[in-house]
């Protein structure tokens, strides 16, 4: 097999060995030379201590890293680096450090040296197909239970399947991902939702995932009783999850859209199932949610958004469309396209002519919005003018938001005079302030 290692990293493992230390590409770089796949950065493992990996690289540009500061980050732009001691019961054996990663697949190492090295089945493995525990399975996931996000992402990613005897540790200490730290579930769940086909690895591995999502479980067997759907919640959702592109705040706004639906629903005369308000309940639950996993607050506010306005239907006229455009904000408006054509999928297909009047919107929405609408900062009136209106300093927000709306309606004309004109009649008339 022909490795060939970028000439920045090699100077790296040269530097080192010309120390008097050993040094091996290792792990997820090698596997994705053998398997044909990009590298996102190389993984270089040493018999040195990161003290004297630092005293070796002192003339590059180098920080500590990992946990507890284990590693030695090599900035490069191109070929990103990362330096860590061997592990295991004995520090001076590439072989003892090989049998602490994951999985076969990642346990293994090169170097223009001694070439590719596999003391496990790993080569093997890659060219099976399947992701199987490395060493010993059940302490693999007792170790680090994140390891069983990860072989659900490596699945899912390379299109993997999951050997019998590892699935089955996986779900023997699923429990344990609940002691994992939320910022490390985040960051694999991500992963996952970026992955192709994630709808398929969340229903095959429901109930993993159901340890740090338990909301997921009130989707699973609702059935609608809608005859605009077909698939019970779950289901619903992983149709229209398929339907969206694999950008992670989509993806998140899709897994969630519906997760209020179980508590909303009701039923009519007619025993048919309604979710009054289940937009709304879905934002709640998923800002909890995202929260609980340390999302940033940008992509929460994102996310809910988007869920709280899934299900909206749009004015009919121009003007209050434009007031909406406003709220909403123009630059989200293709990404709630996007969201409801994808809901719209996930629903029974003999109303796929709802999708005509969800293109239609669109339209008005994108020919709208490329108007110069009105922001509410242009207003030709301040809050000091409404000071001297007589106006609290607590009422200034409210009003200038009425002014801003009477505008956009074309209730009246963004004039410095009528504004003040129409203020007025507002402090007159109280009852008006909302």
């Amino acid at each position: 097999m022909n490795i060939v290692i970028p000439k920045p990293v090699n100077e790296v493992l040269n530097l080192i060995n010309e120390n008097n230390y050993e040094a091996y590409i290792t792990g997820g770089a090698i596997r994705n030379m053998v398997m044909g796949e990009k590298i996102k950065n190389y993984n270089i493992s040493t018999n040195a201590s990161i003290e004297q990996i630092a005293k070796v690289l002192k003339d590059y540009n180098t920080y500590e890293c990992g946990h507890n500061h284990k590693a030695l980050a090599v900035v490069n732009s191109k070929f990103p680096m990362n330096i860590v001691e061997y592990c295991g019961d004995n520090k001076n054996s590439l072989e003892s450090h090989l049998a602490q990663m994951d999985f076969t697949m990642n346990a293994l190492a090169y170097s223009d040296e001694d070439g590719l090295i596999d003391y496990s089945t790993g080569l093997i493995d890659i060219r099976d197909k399947v992701i199987k525990a490395n060493v010993e399975e059940e302490k693999v996931f007792i170790k680090d239970p994140l390891r069983i996000l990860r072989a659900i992402r490596l699945s899912a990613e390379y299109g993997m399947r999951i050997d019998s005897d590892t699935k089955e540790y996986m779900y023997d200490n699923k429990e344990l991902l609940k002691d994992v730290a939320p910022e490390r579930i985040r960051d694999e769940f991500n992963k996952i939702l970026e992955c192709p086909r994630c709808e398929f690895y969340i229903k095959k591995y429901f109930d993993i995932f159901l340890t740090f999502l338990p909301e997921l479980s009130l989707m699973e067997n609702f059935v609608q009783c809608n005859p605009r759907h077909i698939y019970d919640v779950l289901d619903h959702t992983l149709v229209a999850l398929k339907c969206i592109e694999p950008r992670l705040d989509l993806r998140l706004a899709m897994l969630f859209h519906d997760i209020g639906k179980p508590l909303t629903f009701v039923q009519d005369e007619n025993g048919v199932g309604h979710f009054p308000n289940h937009s709304k309940k879905s934002a709640e639950i998923t800002r909890d949610i995202l929260n609980r996993l340390k999302y940033n607050k940008k992509i929460i506010q994102r996310v809910t958004k988007l869920i709280e306005y899934h299900d909206y239907k749009l004015p009919e006229s121009d003007e209050q469309l434009k007031l909406f455009i406003s709220k909403f904000g123009s630059e989200n408006l293709e990404d709630l396209y996007k969201i409801k054509k994808a809901n719209q999928y996930g629903k029974n297909p003999a109303f796929i002519s709802d999708l005509t009047k969800i293109n239609s919107d669109h339209e008005r929405v994108t020919l709208l919005s490329k108007q110069s609408l009105l922001k509410r900062k242009a207003l030709k009136i301040s809050g000091k003018d409404l000071v001297e209106l007589g106006f609290a300093n607590e009422e200034i927000g409210s009003v200038l938001d009425q002014l801003y709306k009477a505008v956009l309606l074309s209730e009246i004309k963004n004039n410095h005079d009528k504004l003040m004109a129409y203020a007025s009649n507002l402090k007159v008339d109280t009852k008006k302030v909302v």
